[in-house]
């Protein structure tokens, strides 16, 4: 009896799991090629994933992403996405979603955000969750007519590591700013050796004009 009772559990554990898997998957389905990706600190970073429906009846499906992940996103292509009927995994179709992840790491700085270095002695960050593809109602602003109503959801890991880009102070900034008042200031210099003053200016111009009238009364 022992034996019996244990291959109907087994039998009914098997069934469940089957049940769960055809419940899961039924309508929607989603691909992706990998789970982890390295994201350059402050860096926007756009990722693809892909969405197919082999079954026989058109599905409206949403990409939606945990809070931790959700709170980096900055663009997706699109809220709600048609996706016909008998769509294969081999043609499924891409939805892109782009992050921007803040600064995380400690920088030191000299004046407000420039001159600053980075030496990236802190614990790589990470943020992880699932990316879930839910079934929605048929959208009728798109195709005019409803979809499936049955909800449907399948999800896929997601793991984003923040990379630290150790540098030091780049004084480029303070290179051009003391470039632009070197020249400034030679220009200043320059222009102080070489006017004349105002005084000058108006004796030349009056000699100039008394030579003029003498070479007009010699011509007479």
């Amino acid at each position: 009896m022992e034996k019996k009772g244990v291959i109907v559990l087994a039998i009914m554990a098997l069934s469940l799991a089957m049940l769960s898997v055809n419940f899961v998957s039924a309508g929607v389905g989603i691909k992706w090629e990998q789970e982890s990706f390295l994201i350059n600190d402050g860096e926007r970073t756009c990722l693809t994933y892909s969405v197919y429906n082999p079954w026989p009846e058109d599905s409206y499906v949403k990409l939606e992403l945990p809070e931790n992940l959700k709170n980096l996103l900055i663009s997706q292509e699109a809220e709600t996405k048609l996706v016909p009927a008998n769509t294969p995994s081999a043609s499924a179709i891409p939805v892109k979603f782009c992050f921007k992840t803040p600064a995380v790491y400690e920088r030191d700085c000299w004046v407000g955000s420039f001159i600053c270095k980075q030496e990236c002695m802190e614990e790589q960050k990470v943020y992880e969750g699932d990316v879930s593809v839910k079934s929605v109602p048929g959208n009728t602003e798109i195709s005019g007519s409803g979809g499936s109503a049955t909800q449907m959801s399948v999800s896929a890991p997601l793991k984003l590591k923040i990379v630290c880009n150790a540098h030091k102070r780049d004084f480029t900034l303070v290179y051009a700013i003391l470039a632009v008042v070197s020249l400034v200031a030679i220009v200043i210099i320059l222009y102080r050796k070489y006017r004349k003053p105002e005084a000058e200016r108006k004796k030349e111009k009056l000699q100039n004009l008394k030579e003029e009238m003498n070479r007009l009364k010699g011509k007479k």
